[in-house]
């Protein structure tokens, strides 16, 4: 198995940190967001990490890692900066966001489901939005699971109909990788994909029937976009 950390964005919510470095750089006890992922990673023996770098990509260099260079870090989002590394997706393949932190049990989750494609999603999901009055539960990542797969997500979805928040890592099966670029290339010959999200793209495939499987994850999970997440966070792990 490979795993991917897509890194480009600046997070330009937290001017405190990212006028000198990149979000994924944030440190929560004394190391970075994206340094904990690593170490995580190769806890699981993950051995193939690749690292998609954009704003201040001079400042992401860590030793035995595959790197990727969007170049057009400033106008795309999501989607557009994962497929900058699609000459990765060659194994199953692990892909995170890089703005996250969370604890090694939703990792051993996901990366021990047998599925094809899937998410990690978390039910118990609202109660983290609580505190968190700069990012309300309007900007969540919102899924609606039925008959054991994903049925909508994105976050437009009316909070009555949500019943799990998808918390930015998800895994494909090598055959998987190979149809997700595949589609990626179809349906960027008919759309600007430049502004869309990750999430807008699993919609589009949910709507020509993929089977999108849910991983139900527990335990501690934090996305860091603003200074009170941050703040929130630290509280989290126990940051003294």
């Amino acid at each position: 198995m490979k795993s991917l950390i897509i890194a480009a964005g600046k997070g330009s919510r937290l001017p405190e940190f990212t006028k000198d470095i990149p979000k994924c750089l944030i440190k929560i006890n004394n190391k970075s967001l994206l340094k904990k992922q690593i170490d995580q990673m190769r806890k699981f023996k993950i051995k193939d990490i690749a690292i998609v770098k954009g704003y201040k990509s001079h400042k992401i260099n860590f030793k035995n890692i595959k790197y990727f260079y969007n170049r057009n870090y400033k106008t795309n989002e999501q989607l557009d900066s994962l497929i900058i590394a699609n000459k990765w997706f060659t194994d199953d393949l692990l892909i995170s966001f890089s703005d996250i932190i969370y604890e090694n049990s939703i990792l051993t989750k996901i990366i021990k489901s047998k599925h094809d494609f899937t998410i990690a999603i978390q039910k118990n999901w609202k109660k983290k939005y609580k505190n968190r009055f700069d990012h309300p539960v309007s900007q969540a990542d919102k899924v609606f699971i039925k008959n054991n797969k994903v049925s909508d997500i994105g976050k437009k979805i009316s909070e009555k109909k949500t019943n799990g928040e998808f918390l930015g890592i998800f895994k494909l099966s090598k055959n998987m990788c190979k149809t997700f670029v595949k589609e990626y290339k179809l349906l960027n010959k008919n759309k600007k994909t430049n502004k869309l999200q990750i999430h807008n793209f699993f919609q589009y495939l949910i709507k020509k029937n993929f089977n999108i499987k849910p991983t139900y994850v527990d335990g501690k999970y934090m996305e860091i976009d603003t200074y009170n997440d941050f703040t929130i966070a630290r509280k989290m792990f126990n940051e003294k």
